[in-house]
């Protein structure tokens, strides 16, 4: 049964439900809708998240991101400090899901820039 065909008796046993009042059925069948309807993209590995703390540089645009040492991102500016909040929810900080979905896939692999100090 190929994704209409399957989307097409998902939604005729949706009617049905509604028809005999069936709440539970019906948001069973609302969540089978739902799953069926997900971008493949969503079902895509993450890119690697780089190990180690410290700036890295994003392929498609060179925007300067900074991986904390709790593993925290944050976008930087040329002064060192933090960007707009530029993660989805509009946060300073996000974690390693949250920079994958908010950067194109293009911005992969992250590429690490090598400062000068000890830290690196």
């Amino acid at each position: 049964m190929n994704i209409f065909q399957q989307r097409e008796k998902i939604i005729e046993d949706l009617i049905e439900a509604y028809r005999e009042h069936d709440e539970e059925k019906t948001n069973h069948l609302l969540g089978q809708l739902k799953e069926l309807d997900k971008p493949a993209e969503q079902e895509k590995p993450l890119p690697e998240e780089p190990k180690e703390r410290g700036f890295y540089v994003t392929a498609n645009d060179g925007r300067l991101l900074l991986k904390d040492i709790d593993d925290d991102w944050s976008a930087r500016t040329w002064d060192d400090c933090s960007a707009n909040h530029m993660w989805n929810g509009n946060r300073q900080y996000a974690k390693w899901p949250t920079v994958c979905e908010t950067l194109p896939p293009e911005a992969f692999p992250l590429k690490r820039v090598n400062t000068g100090s000890d830290d690196d």
